[in-house]
């Protein structure tokens, strides 16, 4: 059976009660359970069940894109965080699992079965969000009080944007039909996803200037924006993605949380890398790496512990931890209105405005967003606490290797360094071995491979419609 398969109005105890900490509007949690128990599906076909659908749908989706520590003692679960991250320049193995080495050293093979699982959890993300946003226009007795559909349609649409950022071209979209039965879907270039995208984003749009709550509209509004111009950046339409960002507050930011209420609702990124010691912050990976060490910025917060916690699962390989996301508790960030600035900033860059580009980061820098938090670099002693300003970049240089640069420090660990290092080559004509790691690889003798994109898993060889990627290209 195909991995796409969504169990429909199956929410157990696990799901439901992630789903429901995982639930942010303007940041805040606005649903708790103390006493979860098992939701029958009697009780989801009326207007009451749409909190538990939208939760679910929630919940579905950060464990596909933050992650979770599922696994129990030993590991943990991943999500587009990480495993983006791991084949791209941010994150180095650490550990001896031979999937993790192979995405790290970018030969990712189809078999592999912690890449099918990270395909098999982004697919019933996408789904959950289409059938909680289908639910939300049946149940719901007036979509202009109720942010859910809004909401599930734009994290739909950061579905397909994440399966068009980070894997190859041809992606096959399966669905259930009101029967409940799997409809194989065919596979989709990294374009028609994208397209797909900025439908769910458009439509997101129209349920959000419908609402009455004038924060709701403003918050939900500003959410579709940025998707609606990431989507437009990745397709190189730098005019509409300007467009889409230039209406969303610096202020603005959509998260979604994490709790210890169950290990599936722990943050998956903190558990990958301090808990479990399985991921290590990267340095000059592959020698065409950023320096996200050797180049100290409160951005970007890096320490290596002392003792035995100083090394890897794999006991030999120097273990550098993370300081963005502090506990198991901490929030990830998934749109914001940062994320819209350096949007406009490339956007004027490709208009041939460098200055417009640089006052756009440097008052970035100057007037860092409390949402972004830096970490202390000698010691996780101290809880994380928003960036201070720092000074103007100086205006020499590479123009593009310094956007760039600001994006890979303002956007660390949020599933964004995969899709732009594949952009350098697509929009900038990078070539692809000054962009990816490569040459020797640190471990076991082995040298770097030539993958910039994830394939997608053997499993969907069961879809009769599916053939393995149309291509592998960036």
């Amino acid at each position: 059976m195909t991995t796409h398969l969504v169990q429909r109005a199956r929410l157990v105890r696990a799901g439901a009660v992630s789903a429901v900490a995982a639930l942010v509007v303007l940041a805040c949690h606005t649903l708790d359970v103390t006493q979860p128990d098992i939701i029958q599906p009697g009780n989801l076909q009326g207007p009451a069940a749409l909190p538990t659908i939208r939760a679910g749908a929630i919940g579905d989706f950060t464990a596909s894109y933050s992650a979770s520590g599922a696994q129990g003692s030993s590991g943990t679960t991943e999500g587009q965080v990480l495993t983006s991250g791991l084949l791209s320049d941010e994150l180095i193995n650490t550990e001896t699992f031979p999937d993790r080495i192979n995405v790290d050293r970018r030969f990712v093979e189809i078999n592999g079965a912690t890449m099918a699982n990270v395909f098999r959890n982004l697919s019933k993300a996408r789904r959950s969000t289409e059938v909680a946003a289908a639910n939300f226009r049946k149940l719901s007795p007036d979509t202009t009080l109720d942010s859910g559909l809004s909401e599930m349609l734009s994290l739909s649409g950061f579905a397909y944007v994440m399966f068009a950022e980070n894997y190859c071209n041809g992606v096959p979209v399966s669905n259930v039909d009101p029967s409940g039965n799997l409809v194989f879907g065919s596979p989709l270039t990294n374009v028609q996803l994208l397209d797909t995208a900025i439908n769910r984003f458009t439509q997101a749009l129209g349920a959000a200037s419908a609402l009455q709550s004038a924060a709701s509209k403003t918050q939900f509004t500003a959410m579709a924006n940025v998707g609606l111009a990431r989507a437009n950046l990745d397709l190189g339409q730098f005019t509409a993605a300007n467009t889409a960002a230039a209406t969303v507050a610096t202020s603005f930011s959509y998260v979604v949380t994490h709790d210890l209420n169950t290990t599936r609702q722990n943050n998956g990124v903190f558990k990958g890398t301090f808990t479990f010691k399985r991921y290590g912050m990267a340095d000059k990976e592959g020698t065409n790496g950023f320096p996200y060490i050797s180049v100290v910025d409160p951005r970007t917060p890096i320490y290596r512990p002392a003792g035995s916690g100083g090394l890897g699962f794999d006991g030999a390989t120097p273990q550098m931890d993370q300081l963005r996301y502090f506990d198991e508790k901490a929030s990830v960030t998934v749109a914001t209105g940062l994320e819209a600035r350096l949007i406009q900033a490339e956007a004027a860059l490709q208009a041939g405005d460098t200055v417009g580009m640089y006052n756009i980061l440097d008052t970035l820098r100057a007037h860092p967003p409390a949402y972004i938090l830096a970490g202390i670099p000698a010691s996780p002693a101290t809880a994380p606490t928003p960036v201070a300003p720092m000074a103007a970049l100086p205006g020499t240089g590479n123009a593009v290797d310094n956007l760039f640069g600001e994006r890979a420090r303002w956007l660390w660990l949020t599933a964004h360094r995969l899709s732009d290092l594949r952009r350098l080559i697509r929009q900038y004509g990078r070539a692809t071995e000054s962009v990816f790691p490569t040459g020797n690889y640190f471990k076991q003798g082995l040298v770097y491979a030539t993958d910039v994109n994830f394939p997608v898993p053997i499993d969907e060889q069961n879809n009769p419609n599916f053939q393995q990627c149309l291509d592998r290209a960036p």
